[in-house]
């Protein structure tokens, strides 16, 4: 008995079967030739009469090859044999004639007579039988050999081969068709940020051609936001470990070739590619998408007819404008957290939903439907509805016609008088009407019951005189007469009331109400107690004006100080004070660690800080002092001794013993400057030296400080414009093989000759550069130039560039370096790329691995200055540097410093341990070049060899040098 479970199981793997057939999309195609082939191969090797290849739908068997025998359908009886079939098997008939099943097949009966038959399954790369191989003769055939049945199982294998080329063909067509219609911009992306294609709508929508595309870096396509999250999206591939990983659209902006950015929404995948990886981008261009969504944004805000969008599936408000959020009540906060049937009867909003499930494009009311406002009112609505896509979602726009028939004019007294109590009592101000001759008190609404702490009964009738003491009933009394003399609206800030809880401040607004005859006849006053709401508004006030942590005044608050101070004659000392090691604690503790060290350091600061001296929380772990009385310097030094001692003594922290130390950056008015401009800027240029000179102290402003900082301003300024204007250069320095003394590489130094200043030294522009972000640019010149050059030098002569700890970023670095060498057609193995050991002070793994994608392109990396920087030699164990390059500072002493030659000798061990060439740097004896060339030192570089040439002198050089050693 077969169970159900049974049944729904073998349903379920035919079912994939079938799909699994229906992917190679071949039913009811016409015979493929190559099957044929393979058809006529099998009826002559296992010499039979006919042999067919069939695929099974489910339905029917299709022939898609056949040879021999004319048969156009397999029999019911014949197929069901084939669909028995399991990977592996060989079904084999000997003589059908006497087969059980198969005897009474009109094809065994009748023409063709089929006596012998033999079936093997074709199986689908994804281990599903898709079909049979078939083999008919019209001769029984008693013994069908194991060896012949897996000469037939291989040619099964062999059409299984030939459908999978073919549908893979089918699929790669339909993808080059979509590639080349698609409106979106295709790319793909090698593991080095390369655009290795690009279809034809990308090179549209950016402007390019297609050589100027193909091998350039993404990088030109995208703004650096994008390029950071493509960046993070790899790691974060590398790091998973999987073979495929896809971004999530995003809305960004891509850069046309003109340089302006356009709003684009952007989409990738990474896929897992020979030990590397590659990516596809897909991009779409959504100018015109955003043009139409702003106007159509524009009108719907400003639109005076009040309109809604809500989601067509959850009824969810989307938009809410204006003109709706007046009629109904609503603020566009509160509306947006409704939706359409909160605004509806509740009787009716079934009613609503299946309106709204079942009207077309367009919708209008027949008659006007009964809303309600935010507070209950009902009004009366024609409705205009339509439907649309909005934020990506079916949603339906509604605007909305008020046409509730308003009652002018009551005509009853009564009704009147109900609806003005009801106004008058809703209303949460004090409401009251005296009159205005004698003062007596007509009305009181509950609110001024509250108020006064008495009911309206025991006020009626009565005048100030019987509520207040003389003194504030006279006051009242008179503002009173004012008002009804003035004629118009008075508004009263601040006016103070004694009660039973206290003196309450009030706000109140009196009008001075005509009777028939156009006579000031009564009172009408309102009165808001604003008592706790002045409370908040002091409270906002010092809140604004002050820290929230430490209490003490803010930025704002001490830029005012600072202000008033400066108005006047007296000089004072500002001191800048910033924390050392503060960002230790809140990485190790937390920030509510951060914050309880911040908050006793402000105390301890306000305990030794003098009584007219300011102190004030500036930001973050900076705070600033204006000092008052004694500025003499050696007051102002003994203050910041103070200070430093103060904030260097332990916190305790959660029970825990925590230090910080402290940098102060000290100026005098007048003698240091007269505006806050100066005092600040120099204020801070003082902290930054402190700050350098590192150990927590102070420093007193000087004006070299100033100087400096404004040479450094200028140099940034005049650098950005430098390449332009050709002042850059290079020179290069030979390098010499110690056994040969012949010349092996140069290095490539970069030169600023300014027209004005002259030549300025790189340890003075080179930091400049990598401070303003310039190095870059400048950075990827020199490689473009000293390539160029190098490619005219003898085929064994290396040229080495220096990188910039900067240039260590995304896809640019090894997407720049590749391309230079494509352009300028230097072999990559005659590049020598050199680093300092600052390159592994931050992102190290990161940089480990730009590396490695540079050693991939075939180019040499130095390790530069070794033993001068970084103080751990751990990333030697994760780097194989083809160089170690020996500072000269270790050099200049060799032949008298015994501790320099126990270095030397030491890195020179260390090279070579590694496989690494060591070079000596600042070789300037034949002494220092005789100890270094005895000790394996392989290269060595410096003055004596060569200085610095221009790139014209080079070549000779190289043909004539020749370093002959001295001999000791």
């Amino acid at each position: 008995m077969e169970y159900l479970g049974d049944i729904q199981y073998r349903r379920s793997r035919e079912q994939l079967r079938f799909r699994e057939v229906h992917n190679f999309r071949f039913l009811g195609a016409e015979i493929d030739p190559a099957l044929a082939r393979i058809a006529e191969l099998s009826t002559g090797i296992f010499d039979v009469a006919s042999s067919m290849i069939l695929l099974n739908d489910g339905t029917t068997q299709h022939i898609s090859a056949r040879a021999g025998l004319a048969a156009s359908k397999m029999t019911r009886d014949l197929m069901s044999c084939t669909e028995r079939l399991v990977a592996g098997q060989c079904l084999v008939v000997p003589d059908a004639s006497v087969d059980l099943q198969l005897k009474d097949d009109p094809l065994v009966i009748g023409e063709p007579s089929i006596r012998f038959y033999v079936s093997v399954p074709i199986v689908s790369a994804r281990s599903q039988v898709i079909g049979s191989l078939c083999i008919f003769d019209t001769r029984p055939r008693l013994n069908f050999p194991k060896r012949d049945q897996e000469n037939l199982k291989s040619l099964a294998r062999l059409v299984t081969d030939q459908l999978e080329t073919k549908r893979l063909s089918e699929t790669r067509r339909a993808a080059l068709c979509l590639n080349r219609t698609s409106p979106d911009a295709i790319l793909h992306i090698s593991s080095a940020g390369t655009i290795t294609y690009a279809n034809r709508a990308a090179r549209t929508i950016f402007g390019f051609e297609k050589n100027e595309l193909i091998g350039a870096s993404i990088s030109i396509l995208l703004p650096p936001r994008l390029q950071r999250k493509m960046a993070a999206v790899v790691r974060k591939f590398r790091s998973a470990g999987t073979e495929f990983l896809s971004f999530t659209p995003i809305e960004s902006t891509g850069v046309h070739k003109t340089g302006g950015e356009f709003p684009i929404e952007f989409s990738a995948g990474i896929w897992a590619n020979a030990g590397s990886f590659s990516m596809g981008v897909i991009i779409r261009d959504v100018t015109e998408r955003k043009r139409r969504e702003a106007s159509f944004e524009m009108l719907f805000d400003r639109n005076p007819i009040p309109m809604w969008i809500f989601d067509a599936e959850t009824l969810d408000f989307l938009s809410f404008n204006d003109a709706a959020c007046t009629l109904y009540g609503y603020s566009r906060e509160e509306a947006l957290r409704r939706n359409a049937l909160d605004v509806r009867l509740e009787e009716e909003r079934d009613m609503l939903r299946s309106t709204i499930m079942s009207f077309g494009d367009f919708y209008q009311s027949e008659r006007p439907g009964i809303h309600r406002t935010a507070t209950g009112q009902k009004i009366r609505v024609m409705t205009f509805a339509r439907r649309t896509r909005h934020a990506d979602r079916d949603c339906v726009v509604v605007a909305n016609i008020d046409v509730t028939e308003r009652e002018r004019a009551l005509s009853e007294l009564a009704s009147t008088q109900i609806f003005l109590d009801a106004v008058v009592e809703s209303i949460p101000s004090m409401v009251f009407v005296k009159d205005a001759l004698d003062g007596r008190f007509i009305l009181l609404n509950k609110a001024g019951e509250r108020l006064l702490g008495i009911s309206r009964e025991e006020l009626v009738g009565k005048t100030d005189f019987d509520l207040f003491d003389k003194d504030e009933a006279e006051r009242f009394r008179q503002a009173d007469r004012e008002v009804v003399a003035l004629g118009k609206l008075v508004t009263i800030e601040n006016e103070p009331l004694s009660t039973a809880d206290g003196i309450r401040s009030l706000r109140t607004q009196k009008i001075g109400v005509p009777d028939a005859d156009g006579n000031q006849r009564f009172l009408l006053g309102i009165s808001e107690d604003v008592t706790e709401r002045l409370k908040v508004e002091d409270r906002n006030r010092h809140l604004s004006l002050h820290d929230i942590l430490t209490d003490l005044p803010n930025r704002l608050s001490f830029q005012t100080c600072l202000d008033q101070h400066l108005s006047r004659p007296e000089g004072f000392a500002l001191l800048l004070l910033d924390l050392d090691k503060f960002k230790a604690i809140n990485d190790s503790l937390g920030h509510h660690a951060g914050d309880e060290l911040l908050r006793q350091l402000s105390k301890r600061m306000l305990m030794i800080k003098g009584v007219d001296d300011i102190l004030a929380r500036l930001g973050g772990d900076e705070f600033g002092l204006i000092h008052r009385g004694d500025i003499g310097r050696d007051s102002v030094r003994q203050l910041a001794e103070t200070l430093v001692s103060v904030v260097g003594q332990p916190f305790k922290i959660e029970n825990r013993d925590v230090s910080v130390g402290c940098s102060i950056g000290i100026v005098i008015k007048p003698e240091h400057g007269t505006t806050a401009d100066q005092l600040m800027k120099r204020g801070d240029l003082a902290l930054y030296a402190a700050k350098a000179a590192g150990s927590s102290g102070h420093i007193i402003f000087e004006a070299s400080m100033e100087e400096k900082a404004d040479r450094e301003r200028q140099l940034r300024e005049e650098l950005s414009s430098a390449l332009s204007k050709a002042q850059l250069s290079l020179e290069y320095q030979p390098i010499v093989d110690t056994t040969s003394g012949k010349i092996v590489c140069c290095e490539a130094l970069l030169r600023w000759r300014h027209p004005e200043r002259g030549r300025i030294s790189p340890a003075e522009f080179i930091p400049v550069a990598e401070a303003s972000g310039l190095i870059e640019a400048i950075g990827k010149w020199v490689l473009q130039q000293a390539c160029r050059e190098a490619a005219n030098w003898p085929e064994n002569i290396k040229v080495a560039v220096n990188l910039s700890p900067k240039q260590f970023s995304g896809f640019e670095l090894a997407a720049t370096v590749a391309t230079v060498l494509s352009q300028s057609g230097l072999s990559p193995n005659r590049l020598e790329l050199e680093i300092t050991e600052s390159v592994f002070l931050t992102a190290s793994e990161e940089n480990v691995r730009l590396l490695n994608q540079l050693k991939t392109l075939g180019v040499g990396i130095a390790l530069d200055d070794f033993g001068t920087g970084y103080s751990s030699l751990s990333y030697l164990r994760r780097f194989s540097f083809d160089k170690l390059k020996i500072d000269r500072s270790f050099v200049a002493d060799l032949t008298s410093s015994q501790e320099n030659l126990a270095i030397v000798r030491a890195v020179i061990g260390l090279g070579k341990s590694f496989s690494a060439v060591v070079t000596a740097e600042g070789v300037e004896d034949a002494a220092q070049f005789s100890v270094l060339a005895d000790e394996g030192c392989d290269q060595c570089q410096g003055y004596l060899l060569s200085r610095p040439v221009s790139g014209s002198m080079i070549a000779p050089l190289l043909e004539r040098f020749r370093y002959q050693r001295v001999s000791r």
